[in-house]
């Protein structure tokens, strides 16, 4: 036996089934001329006259312009159907008009208004009672059970029903009212082919649809091509638009000769229907519809209300456990996983579930009744590596999209899992035990479609008889609440984590300063230690020249000591500078050539001191350069003492400042010999400072300082004024 696809119901365009149910009349008027371009249903019981009045002005049809008529009813054509009024046909019976538009035509649909309409004080009445009983019902199953039942008693029908459709699009009777004679249907399930999808859509834009006898024979469209528009006419807003053939032949095999349905619809979403059968021919006409409609809003009003109760009230105990765990979890010490782990049975109390792992890095703890260590650890790799583009990742049926879930599905149908960190593998997976399933369906949903049945591709089944089915591998479902618990979970357990690894850094971070500003103090100690030495030995090594100095007794000699001797008061001055210093890595300059005049004063004699005068910039110089430096300066100042005065004290200026790009600029100037003997070659002395010149990259000059010289010493260094960069801002001490 060949199968059907069930799939072909879900292509079939019933939006424009080019036909009507022939109870009324549908009148296709294009709005400029107001001529009828398209009609279709009992031309002859309602219009009086069998052909259809094609090519004439809808006034002809209606005994009044259009425009009059729907300014006289007060309303705006829009694409939501709106009542127009009621009209006298040919002395015939009272004609309700319905219209809307679409596609840029008007479409009117006109239905034989009943003999003894009811009052809009009395449907307002009905409304406010029925509204009441609604809210009085304690809670949904009973609240819907009451829909069903006030819905019965206002319209008449012999079942009424409220129907609620799953996640997989199937749906099941939540509420039943019936006449006792027929058999119940309540807690039975349809699948999913039985509303197609394109079924579904029409449902949310038309929420209420009348079909008064299922036997009817469709009336077709004439021309079946709007010519205004020049394709078929969507009827998807038309109470006349006729059925699907397959949906009629599906109601006849329940029995059923007449049927309405009001759509449910929560937050845009279909949620579930209102159906309405009778065993004959039942007309509702236009007010009761509408009474309906307003019945199906009044319900989908109290389930939202409901509902979102209900989920506040497990958001908020289920938000509670978070909160009492996450104040463990941040008292707790050491990593983020650790305290998990630490933890985990606390953990089955943020999200209800019979079991819970920990996996990070390949380590697996948990709780309560869950799959093997292994299992769990070849379940997170799977979530991590194909399963966790959603997080959380949650199911009902885990073996359905993780075959070896297949092995241990009794323990774990349910999983609810979140990725708290991919870098460092944890994941935190919840369980829940196979909830082995007995579902009722209305009739064998798995029984194929025979080729060249009636009913074809909708349904195969001309039975609707009880038909019982076990389903294994399912659990209980996870609530919205619930996945939003783990959702909430996961972003703190993160946050926490990133503060742990902070603190963690920090900590690290701070004992390793901690360790390198001991190495550092150790070696600041040990530097001072080794200049203090090294000022010391040099301290001893100038007294021994000054010992040599006095036995010797050529002038030649004494002098060569004599300049050794300053040399080393220089290199001595500036250890002595860093041993008394807390920086090792430069000099407070100023202050060392402070110190090295009162040396050198001391040396020549105190006679140069009212001639020797410092004016320097605060600024820190590198060590290195320091040293260069002086031994420079030095040098320049025993010139000025030897040639340009000949041992005699005369003025001597030495001035320090900074210059441009944290250079440094030197000026030694003197008012004795002058030029010639300046640029004159000399000997050691010399040749040392041109060297100590080319090792700090400097330059020097000599320039007529009338009367003397002025020796004038840049350096690219980078040099530090106190509290701001030498930049050679401010105005320097000028000679």
């Amino acid at each position: 036996m060949q199968s059907i696809d069930l799939n072909d119901c879900d292509r079939e365009p019933i939006h424009i089934p080019g036909a009507v149910q022939p109870h009324g009349v549908l009148l296709v008027v294009d709005p400029a001329s107001e001529e009828i371009v398209q009609a279709a249903g009992d031309m002859k019981g309602i219009l009086g006259h069998a052909p259809p009045p094609l090519s004439r002005r809808v006034g002809e049809v209606l005994g009044l312009p259009l425009e009059d008529f729907v300014r006289a009813a007060g309303v705006e054509l829009r694409a939501e159907p709106v009542y127009v009024g009621s009209v006298r046909l040919s002395a015939r019976d009272e004609v309700d008009v319905i219209a809307h538009r679409r596609d840029r035509v008007v479409i009117l649909e006109l239905e034989r208004a009943p003999a003894a309409r009811l009052s809009a004080a009395h449907l307002l009445g009905e409304m406010q009672a029925i509204g009441a009983a609604l809210e009085a019902a304690p809670d949904l199953p009973r609240t819907c059970q009451t829909a069903a039942h006030e819905l019965r008693r206002l319209t008449g029908f012999d079942r009424v029903m409220v129907y609620r459709f799953l996640e997989d699009g199937s749906g099941y009777v939540l509420a039943e009212d019936r006449a006792a004679e027929l058999p119940s249907f309540l807690n039975h399930h349809y699948p999913a082919s039985d509303i197609p999808k394109q079924a579904r859509e029409l449902y949310l834009r038309n929420v209420i649809r009348v079909i008064p006898d299922v036997n009817y024979m469709p009336s077709p469209l004439r021309p079946p091509v709007c010519p205004a528009t020049a394709r078929s006419l969507d009827m998807s807003n038309c109470a006349l638009r006729s059925v699907s053939p397959i949906h009629i032949q599906y109601l006849k095999n329940m029995g059923v000769g007449a049927s309405m349905s009001v759509s449910i619809v929560r937050d845009g979403v279909l949620w579930g229907l209102i159906a309405c059968h009778h065993r004959t021919p039942m007309p509702v006409p236009y007010e009761l519809r509408q009474a309906c409609k307003r019945v199906g809003q009044i319900l989908s009003q109290q389930i939202a209300a409901r509902e979102e109760a209900e989920a506040y009230t497990q958001a908020r105990r289920l938000a509670d456990a978070r909160d009492e765990f996450l104040v463990t979890l941040a008292r707790a010490e050491g990593p983020i996983e650790g305290a998990l782990a630490e933890h985990a049975p606390e953990l089955l109390a943020i999200v209800p579930s019979d079991g819970v792992a920990v996996c990070c890095g390949g380590q697996v703890t948990g709780a309560g009744h869950r799959p093997s260590d292994d299992e769990v650890r070849g379940l997170a790799d799977w979530l991590l590596r194909d399963g966790g583009a959603q997080d959380p990742f949650a199911t009902d049926r885990l073996s359905g999209c993780h075959a070896p879930a297949l092995a241990y599905r009794t323990l774990a149908s349910g999983l609810l899992a979140t990725m708290v960190s991919r870098e460092e593998p944890l994941v935190v997976l919840w369980f829940r035990a196979e909830r082995a399933q007995v579902i009722e369906w209305a009739g064998n949903p798995h029984k194929p479609a025979e080729p060249g049945s009636v009913l074809g591709t909708l349904t195969p089944r001309a039975s609707f008889e009880l038909w019982r089915e076990t389903v294994h591998g399912r659990s209980r479902p996870w609530t919205a609440a619930e996945v939003d618990a783990a959702r909430r979970f996961h972003g703190v357990a993160l946050e926490l984590g990133r503060q742990r690894r902070l603190e963690q850094l920090n900590r690290q971070l701070r004992q390793a300063l901690a360790d390198k500003e001991a190495l550092i103090a150790q070696k600041d100690l040990l530097m001072r230690e080794v200049h203090h030495r090294v000022q010391n030995s040099l301290q001893l090594v100038n007294s021994m020249l000054r010992l040599q100095e006095g036995e010797a007794t050529e002038l030649a000699v004494t002098t060569r000591f004599a300049e050794a001797r300053r040399r080393i008061l220089a290199v001595s001055a500036t250890h002595r500078r860093l041993w008394r210093s807390d920086q090792i890595q430069s000099v407070r300059f100023d202050t060392y050539l402070r110190e090295l005049r009162d040396d050198l004063v001391e040396e020549w004699g105190s006679a140069w001191d009212e001639h020797f005068r410092i004016r320097a910039e605060p600024m820190l110089v590198p060590t290195d350069a320091a040293v260069s430096l002086a031994l420079v300066i030095t040098e320049l100042l025993t010139n000025v003492v030897k040639h340009a005065y000949r041992g005699v004290p005369g003025p001597v200026d030495v001035i320090v400042a900074g210059g441009p790009n944290g250079s440094i600029r030197i000026v030694v100037a003197d008012q004795g010999g002058g030029m010639e003997r300046a640029e004159r070659p000399g000997g050691f002395g010399s040749r040392l400072t041109r060297l100590l010149v080319a090792q700090v990259r400097g330059e020097m000059a000599f320039q007529d300082n009338r009367p003397g010289t002025r020796v004038v010493l840049t350096a690219p260094l980078a040099v530090a004024a106190e509290g701001r960069a030498a930049s050679g801002g401010g105005t320097p001490p000028s000679a």
